[in-house]
């Protein structure tokens, strides 16, 4: 047994069997990272073109239902799932530079967010060392004044808590 990355389906699919729906399908044909996939998402790298036949598999009933989909990948990015491979010829083929440059420009401000999100849990993550580690908690304000500048940014999550449990908590909420 593998990882395997999900791919969510903008409609869902109906089981012939069961009659539930079927909101997503799972493959090996990328980077197996765990990771979840709607279409606009970049799931590769910008050369990478291809449609990948996987088959669907109904979660209320445990089976393969005998259908596939065709997910399509065009310069990396998660273009489209089709039920047959015309459709999904038909994506690959009508997808035009624009598009792809807004979906780009998409990423990549999902991207600087999510960059951002980092630098600000990895800033929170040192102050947190610095601030139990060398005790600054311990310390009076007035002996230590501009010296707890360098906390400006976690202050408010730092100052007042018992433990770091505590800071990581309001940090968190």
């Amino acid at each position: 047994m593998g990882m395997f990355d999900t791919i969510y389906f903008d409609r869902a699919y109906t089981c012939p069997k069961c009659q539930k729906e079927i909101y997503s399908t799972q493959t090996k044909a990328f980077e197996n990272l765990l990771e979840g996939y709607h279409v606009k998402d970049c799931v590769g790298h910008a050369e990478e073109i291809r449609i990948v036949k996987e088959e669907l598999f109904c979660d209320n009933c445990r089976e393969f239902i005998g259908k596939n989909v065709y997910i399509v990948v065009v310069r990396g990015i998660l273009s489209g799932v089709a039920e047959t491979l015309e459709e999904a010829k038909k994506i690959l083929s009508g997808l035009n530079e624009e598009k792809l440059i807004l979906w780009y420009h998409d990423l990549y401000q999902r991207y600087i967010g999510e960059r951002n999100e980092k630098r600000s849990y990895w800033r929170f993550l040192e102050d947190l060392r610095e601030w139990y580690g060398e005790r600054w908690y311990e310390k009076p304000e007035s002996e230590s004044g501009i010296e707890r500048l360098r906390f400006i940014w976690n202050s408010r999550h730092l100052k007042d808590c018992m433990n770091p449990v505590e800071s990581i908590e309001r940090f968190l909420t």
